[in-house]
């Protein structure tokens, strides 16, 4: 009797862990995913900024991104 609720207690400890696990890993994935939506939509409103003939300083200051990167968007239009 004493092993079988010393297992019920590993268990509960193991899925504890595990369902914390979890929790912190979807935590994770949904920070990860907005901030790569965000940069994504900064990325494409500085194509459409460039689209519109607006200077890359322009672009840079409105979308935060830096020269590089709009440099770097640039070669895509």
């Amino acid at each position: 009797m004493e092993a079988y609720k010393k297992s019920i207690i590993e268990y509960d400890d193991v899925r504890s862990a595990v369902d914390y696990a979890r929790e912190e890993g979807i935590e994770y994935g949904i920070k990860k995913g907005l901030k790569e939506g965000i940069e994504k939509e900064r990325q494409t409103i500085a194509l459409n900024c460039l689209k519109q003939g607006l200077s890359i300083e322009e672009t840079c200051r409105l979308t935060g991104l830096s020269k590089q990167e709009i440099l770097n968007l640039r070669k895509e239009i």
